[in-house]
Formats: C-alpha cells, sequence, structure tokens
C-alpha cells in the first residue's frame, strides 16, 4: 500500500474516531406535559432507559432541567444531560415505560455548551 493512501486513510478515520469520542447533550421532553414528572424518573434507571431507547443506554452526568440553543434565538427548556457516547439523531420520539406507565419522549441531540441551568 502507497504511503499517500495510508496518510489518506489515517485523515479520513481521524474525524470519525474523534467524533465518537466527543461528549456531547441530550435534551429531552415529554410529549405529553402531564408526564414531565415522570421523564426524569424514566432516565435515571438505566434499563427503562436503555429499553425505550437504547442510544441512550450509556452513561451521563449533570442532569437536570436546562436551556438547550441550536442558535441565538432557538432555544427551548429540556431535561437534558451530558452524555457520553454519541448520539447521532437530531430529535428521536421513543416510548418507555416507568411506575406501569407509558411515557412518550423526544431526546434531541446538541453539542457540549449548548445546554445551560436555566
Amino acid at each position: 500500500m502507497k504511503l499517500s493512501t495510508v496518510v489518506a486513510m489515517t485523515f479520513a478515520i481521524l474525524p470519525i474516531a474523534e467524533a465518537q469520542n466527543k461528549n456531547i447533550q441530550v435534551g429531552c421532553y415529554a410529549v405529553d406535559s402531564r408526564q414531565d414528572g415522570l421523564l426524569p424518573k424514566l432516565l435515571l434507571n438505566a434499563a427503562a432507559r436503555a429499553k425505550a431507547d437504547p442510544d441512550l443506554r450509556f452513561g451521563f452526568w449533570d442532569a437536570g432541567n436546562k436551556i438547550c440553543c441550536a442558535g441565538p434565538r432557538n432555544c427551548a427548556r429540556y431535561w437534558a444531560f451530558s452524555y457520553n457516547h454519541p448520539y447521532n439523531w437530531a430529535s428521536k420520539t421513543s416510548t418507555g415505560t416507568i411506575d406501569g406507565q407509558n411515557v412518550r419522549f423526544t431526546c434531541v441531540g446538541y453539542e457540549m455548551g449548548q445546554c445551560t441551568v436555566n
């Protein structure tokens, strides 16, 4: 294999590897606002969270009510957290069960720093 091919492959793979190791923030909200109180309980339960959305099966920290912004005038309130695994969804709606109730929720992926405590 030519050196130029190896170098080209390295530069093609490097950004992917960096993106996979990048911590991000995820903001979630209950589709039915009457279930806002159940959503944190569902997401804090690792087994229930993973069953509802396998993409959220990894660990997270600093969860709480936050404001997340995708631009200067594009902000919304979420129950948000820093996540130590890629969340490759701009927006994803899932359903989970906690305390015998189905909770439908939507999560949105953000870059680190886009969600702050309100």
